[in-house]
């Protein structure tokens, strides 16, 4: 049972790098400032704040999304639907394994919504979400602790949630790793 419909089980390529994600400016940085603060609000409304016609904020707006800088999407509370377990792993590879690898296993299982890599005590850190407690102890079960390539997990298991932001469902970069074109950004 998994969280997500559509998510990061699409990225068929390497990590996302920070240094090749483009940035947003100008114009588009203060579009989206106003959406981060509605989501909903009306392209006239922004137009008329920020001074600009409505076409120029469509426009934009939909550059942006093309070149996947922004995705709206609905963020639900995982216990509405039905959700009652969470947790993050600290997840240390075994040695010999591949961070890569385990963090790719992880990336196309259903029940993860986050996997990233980290250079801390940890080598990855994942957010998984199940339907039970006895659903997160299956997937720990099997992927984790019956896993050779991971020598040590820990979860912490989630007791409250005051904020949770989205999940991308395409890459920021091309197979390559090289950042892709951002379109037209800021005035």
């Amino acid at each position: 049972m998994g969280l997500r419909q559509v998510g990061m089980a699409d990225l068929q390529g390497d990590a996302v790098a920070p240094a090749s994600i483009p940035h947003i400016e100008g114009l588009n940085r203060e579009i989206v400032a106003l959406l981060q603060e509605d989501g909903r609000m009306p392209f006239s409304s922004i137009a008329r704040t920020l001074g600009v016609s409505e076409g120029t904020v469509r426009s934009r707006v939909g550059q942006m999304h093309k070149a996947n800088l922004i995705h709206f999407i609905t963020v639900v509370n995982p216990l509405a639907l039905g959700y009652t377990a969470w947790s993050m792993l600290g997840i240390k590879v075994a040695r010999g394994a591949s961070a890569h690898e385990v963090a790719s296993h992880f990336r196309d299982r259903p029940e993860v919504v986050y996997v990233m890599r980290v250079a801390a005590r940890y080598d990855l850190l994942a957010e998984v979400v199940c339907g039970s407690p006895d659903e997160l102890r299956e997937f720990l079960d099997a992927h984790c602790y019956g896993s050779d390539s991971i020598a040590q997990v820990e979860p912490m298991m989630g007791l409250g949630l005051y904020k949770s932001l989205f999940k991308w469902d395409k890459p920021l970069t091309g197979g390559d790793g090289r950042g892709k074109s951002a379109g037209s950004s800021g005035r």
